[in-house]
């Protein structure tokens, strides 16, 4: 985590979240992986426990397979459609996270995030959905049986500050800022009132999880054009315990004061406990509290959204299986009948202030413009290119340790295209890493980046002539 100007940021006192009926959510991936036989029971108990946004994958790659032929798009919407009227005929709305390029669109083979070429297809894909799913949307003007619940929340990506959703980590923040400015632009063409949200950031945990803040710091040093123009910034807070849960988000609140003003709101779109590791009477006393906390504080959160309705519960060593609050008969688990209580009484009583507020006013801290950042760990480089084996050797060290990541990448025309991508968990060893590239490569880019403990980061890049 990095501290924005050493002190914190206070949030806007006169910011307040949505209502409680709007407040409160789900993912339900889980739920529509299943037979659509399966559904109803499921969706009728979401809608029973007072429950608004619904969460699921919005996945290009389901929706268009093929690449564009002559110029023109052609979108397969089936599968949405039947999760959009499900959730319609339960009085739910859809809260989609736009993800997944298809492999004709991909950075890389095993990299789903969208190569810089097909940023503009993206963009047309997510405006497409606005214009098949919001208001006045193509869905609901040919399914007039259905009282219209129009998506107005379009979150751009998952974590695309981890490796695990977007592999090339390099060079991250850039690239998705870049998508993220393309997308909303392309949205609020077809819905101009459109919420769109930067994907959920994870929290650092190196070397997969790039600094969530400094993520942010990144996205707007190279698009300073968008200061002003993020609606929402979405975030999965997942902590061992609610008071840790609470301390970063309200670290990640005041950033965002700094870095986008104390009116941009953030989205928790995932947040949970999975009972691999948290009893159930704990998990249910601590999304009960949460669920308290959030609406009158003044951490300005427009949506929690829990993780998740249900999951598998098929492995017992997967803490990934184990985050389900529902039963897969329908019936509640007790973490799910504490988070639906209190949203219940909590849509009863007027708004008031949180008696706990996780982000209670703090002395404000200078701008995040006027500070200086976290500095970076001291690294040492050396590069050896073997050109007849057509082999790259990196040699790269921090004394004082740190994570690193080392991309290269080969020009083609005005484009980079992927060669290799290493990385390693935080270390003071001296590393060696040997790349290996393709016979037609000519001219390549290699970057290295090491994060260091207070998460401050140090970046190189070399040009490197493989001929």
């Amino acid at each position: 985590m990095i501290f924005v100007g050493g002190a914190l940021a206070a949030a806007d006192p006169n910011a307040r979240a949505a209502t409680p009926g709007d407040f409160f959510g789900v993912n339900a991936q889980e739920v529509f992986g299943e037979p659509q036989s399966s559904w109803d029971p499921q969706v009728a108990a979401i809608a029973a426990g007072g429950l608004g946004p619904v969460r699921t994958s919005a996945r290009w790659s389901t929706v268009e397979s093929n690449a564009p032929s002559g110029g023109k798009h052609s979108y397969d919407w089936s599968s949405y459609d039947a999760i959009v009227g499900e959730l319609s005929e339960h009085g739910l709305r859809w809260y989609p996270a736009l993800e997944y390029a298809p492999g004709w669109a991909a950075q890389a083979s095993g990299d789903q995030s969208p190569a810089p070429a097909h940023e503009a297809d993206f963009a047309a894909y997510a405006g497409a959905l606005a214009a098949r799913y919001g208001p006045d949307g193509s869905f609901w003007s040919s399914h007039t049986s259905l009282d219209p619940e129009p998506v107005v929340d379009y979150e751009i990506w998952n974590e695309e500050n981890s490796a695990v959703f977007w592999p090339s980590q390099a060079d991250a923040p850039e690239r998705y800022a870049d998508l993220y400015a393309t997308a909303r632009l392309a949205i609020r063409a077809r819905v101009p009132q459109a919420r769109v949200v930067v994907g959920g950031l994870a929290l650092f945990n190196p070397p997969v999880v790039q600094d969530e803040v400094g993520f942010l710091q990144r996205m707007l040093a190279h698009r300073p054009d968008l200061h002003g123009a993020v609606d929402a910034v979405g975030l999965h807070p997942y902590q061992a315990t609610l008071p840790d849960t609470n301390a970063r988000l309200s670290l990640v609140r005041q950033a965002v004061n700094g870095l986008l003003g104390p009116s941009v709101p953030i989205d928790i779109t995932e947040v949970g406990w999975t009972t691999t590791s948290t009893p159930e009477d704990q998990r249910a006393a601590d999304l009960a509290g949460l669920a308290s906390e959030l609406p009158g504080s003044q951490c300005n959160v427009d949506h929690m959204l829990v993780y998740a309705w249900t999951t598998r519960e098929s492995d017992p060593g997967n803490p990934e299986d184990w985050f389900g609050i529902w039963n897969h008969d329908a019936s509640a688990k007790p973490s799910g009948q504490a988070y639906t209580d209190t949203v219940h009484r909590l849509a009863a009583q007027p708004l008031s202030e949180s008696p706990s507020d996780p982000c209670a006013q703090r002395p404000a801290a200078p701008p995040v413009a006027a500070a200086l950042p976290a500095p970076g760990p001291r690294l040492r480089l050396r590069v050896s290119a073997d050109r007849p084996h057509r082999r790259l050797t990196v040699f790269a060290r921090c004394p004082s340790g740190c994570a690193m990541t080392v991309a290269l990448s080969r020009r083609r025309a005005a484009k980079l295209i992927p060669v290799a991508h290493r990385s390693t968990a935080f270390s003071k060893r001296r590393w060696q890493f040997r790349l290996r590239y393709p016979r037609r490569a000519r001219v390549m880019r290699l970057d290295v980046v090491a994060t260091g403990t207070s998460g401050g980061k140090t970046a190189r890049v070399r040009a490197i002539r493989a001929r």
